[in-house]
C-alpha cells in the first residue's frame, strides 16, 4: 500500500471532520424529535421523550469522545486480544441473560438503558484486526498463515451473532473484513473463495428461516405482501415520492404518523427525504462523503501501521453503515436494522460512534505522524 503523503493542513482536516460530525448529529437529533414526537407522546406521554434521551446519549457520547482521546493506544494494542475475548464473553452471555425483543436476544438492559454487545465489536474487533494486519502483513497472502487464524476468529463472532439471531450484523463484519483483506492485498482467489462460501452459507441461512426469506421476497417485490413483509419498504418509498425534489417542509411529513415503522431509527433518512426532498438527501450524502474523504486523507498521512489500521477500520465501519442504511431506505438492499451513523436514534450506537471518533482523533494526532510503521 502507498499512503505516504506530506502532512499539510492535518489539523484543518481533523477540525472539519469534528464539526461536520457535530452538525449531522445535531441535525439528526432535530429529526428524531420531529419524527418521533407523536409516537413518544403515545408511549410515554411526553412528545420529547426520545429527543431528551438522544440529547443525553449525545452528551455521554461527547464525554466518551474526550475520554478516548486520553487513552494510551499502546495499551490497547498490547491488550487487544484480551479486550476481544471479553467482548466474545458478552456475546455468549447475552444469549442467556439478554433482553428478548422481537424473538432476538441482542440487548443487555441496565437501569432502563439497552445496549448491544455487538456494538462493542466495533472497537475491540477493530483493534484486534489493526494489530493482526500489522503483524501478518508479510504473510496475508498465505491462506494457512494469514487467513485461517483471522477466519477462525471471525467465524466464532459470526456464529454467536447468528445465534441471537442477527444475520445482518454477521454479514456486516464479513464485508468489513473483506475490505481489510482486499486493502492488504490478500490473493484475489482467496477473496473470491471466501465470498463464494459466504454466499452459499447465506443462501442456506435464509432458506432455513422463513422470516429471512420473506425479507428477500419483500425486497424483490414489496407489493406482493403490502401489509406484511413489504409494508415498511413501501412506506419508505412513499416518503421519497411525497418529498419529491424540494420536500414537503420540516414538520409537514405524513409518514411519521404511524405509517413508517422505525421512522426515528433505521428509516430516519426516509423522513429526511420526505421533508427536505431530493436536495436535502443529496446534501446529507454529500456531507457524509466529505467526512469520509477527509478521514481518508488523514489516514493516508499516518505512517504507523497499527494506528493507520485503526483509522482505516473506522472509515470502513462508517462507510458501510452509511451505504447500507441509505441503500435499505432507498430499496436497493433488503431490510436490515442498521442505523444511520450519528443521525438515527439509539444510545449504544451513538456512544459507540463517538468512541470510534475519539479513537480516530487519538490515532491521527499530528504528533504521531513521524512514527515509524515498525513501532
Amino acid at each position: 500500500m502507498i499512503f505516504s503523503a506530506p502532512v499539510k493542513n492535518l489539523n484543518r482536516e481533523r477540525s472539519f471532520i469534528l464539526f461536520a460530525v457535530l452538525f449531522i448529529t445535531l441535525l439528526g437529533t432535530l429529526m428524531i424529535y420531529e419524527s418521533s414526537s407523536i409516537q413518544a407522546y403515545k408511549i410515554a406521554g411526553d412528545a420529547a421523550y426520545f429527543f431528551k434521551r438522544q440529547i443525553l446519549f449525545f452528551l455521554i457520547g461527547l464525554g466518551v469522545f474526550f475520554l478516548t482521546l486520553l487513552v494510551d493506544l499502546d495499551f490497547l494494542k498490547r491488550y487487544n486480544k484480551e479486550l476481544l475475548i471479553m467482548t466474545i464473553v458478552l456475546l455468549v452471555l447475552v444469549l442467556f441473560v439478554g433482553k428478548k425483543v422481537g424473538g432476538a436476544r441482542r440487548w443487555f438492559s441496565i437501569a432502563g438503558i439497552n445496549f448491544q454487545p455487538s456494538e462493542i465489536l466495533k472497537i475491540t474487533f477493530l483493534l484486534y484486526c489493526a494489530d493482526y494486519f500489522k503483524r501478518k502483513k508479510a504473510v496475508i497472502s498465505n491462506f494457512q498463515l494469514g487467513l485461517i487464524p483471522l477466519g477462525a476468529v471471525l467465524g466464532l463472532i459470526c456464529f454467536l451473532l447468528l445465534l441471537e439471531p442477527d444475520l445482518g450484523t454477521a454479514v456486516f463484519w464479513i464485508l468489513w473484513t473483506f475490505l481489510f483483506l482486499y486493502l492488504y492485498k490478500a490473493k484475489k482467489w482467496h477473496l473470491i473463495g471466501i465470498m463464494s462460501a459466504g454466499l452459499v452459507l447465506g443462501f442456506f441461512l435464509i432458506k432455513l428461516y422463513p422470516y429471512r426469506l420473506r425479507r428477500i421476497t419483500a425486497y424483490l417485490n414489496p407489493f406482493a405482501d403490502p401489509k406484511g413483509a413489504g409494508f415498511q419498504l413501501i412506506q419508505a418509498q412513499i416518503a421519497y415520492g411525497q418529498g419529491g425534489i424540494m420536500g414537503v417542509g420540516l414538520g409537514e411529513g405524513k409518514q411519521k404518523l404511524f405509517f413508517l415503522p422505525a421512522a426515528h431509527t433505521d428509516f430516519i433518512f426516509s423522513i429526511i427525504a420526505e421533508e427536505f426532498g431530493l436536495w436535502g438527501t443529496l446534501g446529507i450524502i454529500f456531507i457524509f462523503c466529505l467526512i469520509l474523504h477527509k478521514m481518508f486523507n488523514v489516514a493516508r498521512r499516518i505512517n504507523n501501521e497499527f494506528r493507520r489500521g485503526i483509522l482505516l477500520g473506522i472509515i470502513f465501519i462508517f462507510a458501510l453503515e452509511v451505504i447500507i442504511n441509505i441503500g435499505v431506505s432507498c430499496g436497493l438492499f433488503p431490510t436490515k436494522g442498521l442505523p444511520l451513523p450519528f443521525m438515527s436514534y439509539g444510545g449504544s450506537q451513538l456512544v459507540t460512534h463517538f468512541c470510534l471518533l475519539g479513537l480516530f482523533f487519538n490515532a491521527s494526532r499530528p504528533a504521531k505522524r513521524a512514527e515509524s510503521s515498525s513501532k
